[in-house]
């Protein structure tokens, strides 16, 4: 019987703690492996929607707000900007580019975005057929909307008031679907475009049910965005432009970089404290295998004395041992990286259906391969101190006590 066979042997003769010590392990790996594909993924999703956007312009307010939802469409707007406002802003002579986003409506939970065929163009997006908008009321929709409901060209889509899905629809506001984007990985996946022109349309006559949008109507008679995607001609605006905005009653800046970099280290510190967790399961779990040898150790010195008195060496039962830890480590992270990679399809089905983000269970990464070294390396030293044991065993004491 050779090393590996005999000590699979030994592991199916304590069931219970090898497969205990074998899920710890494995429940340390998953949740650091979980870890790794989420953070990789959005700040990848972070980067493709950030490109190219310097400076985001809207109502007052929260800035980590204005930019998770004119940006990332994931929150609600910070308030209004003047047309007026946005024109001077869009006409300064630090400005490269000023992309208007109007927002206040979506279609079945997917928002519908006031905006130019520049936001288009920004994110290099291609259409799968059809062709742009060029007049009010006609919409482009993002592939995720299209795959959601099998939109076709013509089609026309009603939408509703507010940014969830609601039972306030604007029935005698169409839209009609005239073309249909590629999938670009990008925020507009899951977004249905139109001229600006149509948010100012649908918005002209307010729900005289709703008295809170009559209200606002009367305050604010003229057109309004939501806000401004930036980009600079010069370096030098990112020292100006900022303040120049913050200047005004009604309009406040923020830098998506910065933001986006203070979501990271927020959301850092939690993922942060979690990978602690999962670091501390994995030793836990090469705590409980080294208490394990160790304790087989006293059950085991007659066999190893008996196998040492056949003329089995010393490094070979040392081997054995050692085996018998690592098969544990190398098991348990292996379990452990296919239940992350598994965890992380649950987690992805919850946010492609709760915040229309896609994110995959299915990728590997460089960190997985360092994971499985660390695994074995945990092994290997939970097992060092019961290995070293065996050259301490005397055998003609042990063969007579028995």
């Amino acid at each position: 019987m050779n090393t590996l066979s005999l000590c699979c042997a030994y592991l199916r003769h304590k069931p219970l703690s090898t497969l205990l010590n074998l899920l710890t392990f494995a429940s340390g790996i998953a949740v650091i492996v979980t870890l790794l594909l989420m953070n990789a993924q959005l700040n990848q999703e972070f980067t493709k929607n950030l490109k190219g956007i310097d400076l985001v312009v809207g109502g007052k307010g929260s800035p980590m707000q204005l930019i998770l939802s004119s940006v990332f469409h994931l929150d609600i707007p910070t308030g209004n900007i003047p047309l007026e406002e946005a024109v001077r802003i869009e006409n300064h002579p630090l400005v490269r580019s000023a992309i208007p986003v109007a927002l206040g409506d979506n279609y079945n939970g997917f928002r519908i975005v006031g905006t130019n065929t520049d936001y288009i163009k920004h994110y290099g997006a291609e259409l799968s057929t059809g062709s742009l908008f060029t007049e009010p009321m006609q919409a482009v929709i993002g592939s995720d909307v299209a795959e959601r409901y099998q939109h076709k060209l013509g089609d026309k889509i009603v939408g509703a008031h507010g940014l969830i899905n609601s039972d306030d629809l604007h029935t005698d506001f169409p839209y009609t679907i005239v073309g249909i984007l590629k999938p670009t990985h990008t925020v507009l996946d899951r977004l249905v475009l139109t001229p600006v022109e149509s948010v100012w349309h649908v918005h002209e006559h307010p729900d005289e049910d709703d008295p809170e949008e009559v209200a606002y109507k009367k305050e604010h008679p003229g057109k309004e965005l939501t806000a401004l995607l930036i980009s600079y001609k010069s370096p030098i605006a990112a020292a100006t432009m900022p303040r120049e905005v913050n200047k005004s009653s009604s309009m406040q800046s923020a830098s998506p970089a910065f933001e986006v970099a203070r979501l990271v280290n927020f959301m850092g510190m939690g993922s942060e404290m979690l990978r602690y967790f999962g670091w501390y399961l994995v030793i836990l779990a090469g705590f409980g295998v080294f208490v394990a040898l160790y304790n087989a150790m006293n059950e085991r010195r007659y066999d190893l004395a008996l196998m040492r008195s056949f003329g089995a060496s010393p490094c070979k039962l040392f081997g054995l041992v050692v085996t018998e830890s690592i098969v544990i480590a190398a098991t348990g992270t292996i379990v452990g990286i296919i239940l992350g990679h598994l965890f992380m399809e649950v987690i992805a089905v919850w946010l492609a259906e709760a915040k229309h983000i896609h994110v995959t269970g299915n990728m590997f990464l460089p960190e997985e391969g360092w994971l499985m070294g660390a695994g074995v390396i945990i092994g290997l030293l939970a097992a060092l101190i019961p290995s070293i044991r065996v050259y301490r065993i005397d055998i003609f004491k042990t063969l007579v006590k028995r």
